[in-house]
C-alpha cells in the first residue's frame, strides 16, 4: 500500500469510489428522512438517526472496496498503537460498532434485549468469519447476513430502526469481514 493511511475507505481509494459510499449514506439518510416521518423523534433522535445511516449505509460500501479491504486485511500500518491495531482487526472493528445498542437506548418501541441480540449477532458472525479458511468465508458471511435477515422482522426494532440488523451484518460480516480476493485461492490449499 502507498499513500496515507485511510481507516474510512482504504488507502488508494479514488474519488468515484469515495463518492459511491458517500451516494450510499445519503440514500440512505434521504430513506430514513421518509421512512421516520411519522416517528415523532426529537432532534437529538433524527440527528442520531441520520449519523446512524450514514455511517452504516455508506459503511457498507466503503467497506465493500477493494482498498479497504486491501487496508484492513493486511498489517497495520507502521507505528499504529493498540487502539488502532485493535480496530484494524476485523472482529476489532465489529466489536467497536455498538450502533444497535445505542440505537435499542434511544429509540422506543423495541425490546430491552434488541440492541445486544444485534450487536452479538454481528459480533458472532465476525468471529465466526475470521476463524474460517479465506474460500469459506464469503459463503459464512452471507449465511449470517442471511439468517439475520430472516430473523430481523421476527423480533420487534425501535421505531424507525427495523433496517439496521440487516445493514449493520452486511457492513461488519460480509462487507468487512471478507477479505479481497478470497474466492481465488487454489483448491488444493482449501480446507475446513
Amino acid at each position: 500500500m502507498t499513500g496515507r493511511p485511510d481507516w474510512f475507505f482504504g488507502t488508494g481509494a479514488t474519488p468515484v469510489e469515495k463518492g459511491l459510499a458517500h451516494a450510499a449514506a445519503a440514500a440512505g439518510c434521504a430513506v430514513l428522512a421518509v421512512y421516520g416521518r411519522d416517528e415523532g423523534w426529537a432532534w437529538w433522535q433524527w440527528l442520531l438517526g441520520l449519523l446512524l445511516v450514514w455511517d452504516l449505509a455508506g459503511g457498507v460500501v466503503a467497506n465493500g472496496l477493494d482498498t479497504a479491504k486491501r487496508f484492513y486485511h493486511s498489517p497495520p500500518p507502521p507505528g499504529t498503537g493498540a487502539a488502532g491495531r485493535f480496530l484494524h482487526h476485523p472482529v476489532g472493528f465489529t466489536a467497536a460498532h455498538v450502533q444497535p445498542v445505542a440505537a435499542g437506548l434511544a429509540f422506543d418501541g423495541g425490546s430491552w434485549w434488541w440492541g445486544p441480540l444485534w450487536y452479538l449477532w454481528a459480533l458472532a458472525g465476525s468471529v465466526l468469519v475470521a476463524r474460517v479458511r479465506e474460500p469459506r468465508r464469503r459463503p459464512v458471511a452471507l449465511g449470517v447476513v442471511g439468517l439475520g435477515a430472516m430473523v430481523a422482522p421476527l423480533v420487534t426494532a425501535p421505531g424507525g430502526m427495523a433496517w439496521l440488523p440487516v445493514v449493520l451484518l452486511l457492513k461488519l460480516v460480509l462487507a468487512h469481514g471478507v477479505p479481497e480476493g478470497a474466492a481465488a485461492t487454489p483448491a488444493g490449499e482449501r480446507g475446513r
